[in-house]
């Protein structure tokens, strides 16, 4: 058995609460760049963080999934 530690979810899940509290404690909300607050853009820009976030995970559950199957 893996230790729960190693296990994707976890380091994933990890990985996301760190880019949100990055971005919720962090939240400057009065300035502004062409107009758009800067909690505005790095809520646009963290969405391609979640997607390469869940390819990744995608991933890597496979390839241990493929391993199981092999030993």
């Amino acid at each position: 058995m893996n230790p729960k530690l190693k296990d994707p979810g976890i380091i994933l899940l990890v990985v996301l609460v760190a880019v949100s509290a990055f971005v919720l404690i962090w939240w400057p909300t009065e300035i502004y760049l062409m107009g758009i607050s800067l909690a505005g853009w790095l809520m646009f820009f963290t969405y391609f963080i979640w997607f390469a976030l869940a390819v990744a995970y995608v991933l890597w559950i496979e390839k241990v999934e493929k391993e199981k199957e092999s030993d």
